[in-house]
This record gives structure tokens, sequence and C-alpha cells, in this order.
């Protein structure tokens, strides 16, 4: 179970950090809607997870607290690294949080630390509401196949 969280957490990790990198470099970086292409990499990776657990453990297809928790696990690794990321790169580069404090109601107050709390709270939700999604839609799609 480990092993399919570790996998698909830093397969999400890399999703998102290769976009932001490509949206930083398309000079972009600074558009928060684009975040929202962030939750369809979230929820591609959980989905990755929660199949591949039913997968090696088809015992299982009745608790679906199990696909949750594989959901979430996921969720908490790829979402801890890209927040550290992004709190790494907004203290690097202080235009483009200057760029988001323009943006964000929070203004002067908003700092690289509050951005990543904000970015992991928002996984946690995205995760937790995703994974439970995710899992109930795998196992009633399993269900109707057999």
């Amino acid at each position: 179970m480990r092993a399919i969280s570790i996998r698909t957490g830093l397969l999400m990790l890399g999703g998102f950090v290769l976009f932001f990198l490509l949206m930083y470099v398309l000079g972009l970086g600074h558009v928060s809607e684009l975040r929202l292409f962030n939750g369809v990499i979230h929820l591609v990776c959980m989905s990755m997870a929660v199949r591949a657990y039913y997968h090696l453990h088809p015992e299982n297809k009745e608790n679906y607290v199990t696909g949750v928790v594989q959901g979430m696990s996921a969720s908490i690794i790829g979402v801890l690294g890209f927040a550290s990321f992004i709190t790494i790169m907004l203290t690097i580069d202080p235009s483009l949080m200057a760029a988001i404090r323009n943006k964000s109601n929070f203004g002067a107050a908003l700092t690289p630390f509050m951005a990543g709390v904000f970015i992991v709270t928002e996984g946690i939700v995205v995760g937790l509401v995703g994974s439970y999604l995710v899992t109930r839609m795998y196992l009633r799609n399993k269900t109707e196949e057999v």
C-alpha cells in the first residue's frame, strides 16, 4: 500500500512541478486560475492510486475506506512536496510573490509560507473529497462489470 502511495504521490508532485515550471517559463506563473489544471493532475493520480490498490487487493472491494486512504496518502505526498516547492520558489522569486500578492485579497500579509499553507489546505480538501468520489466510482464500475 505504501509503495503505491509513494509512487503515485511522487508522480503527482512531478506533474504539479512540471506544470508550474512550464507556466513559469511561459510567463504565466502568476495566473492563479491555471491551478485548476492541478485538480486534473490530482484526480488522475488519485485514480491511479485507487485503481492500483484494488487491482492488488481485490478482496477489499467491499471496503471503500481503504481506497480513500490510498488516494489520500498519495495526495498528502504530492501536495506537501508541491507546497514546499512553491514556498521555496516564492522566496527565491520576489517578483512572482509580488504578482500573486497583487491578485490576492491578503495583499502584503501574504507570505511564501502562508501561500504554502493555503496549497496544503486546498490540496487536503481536494484529496479527501476526490479520493472518496474516485473510490466510489471505481467500486461502482467494478460491481457493474461482475
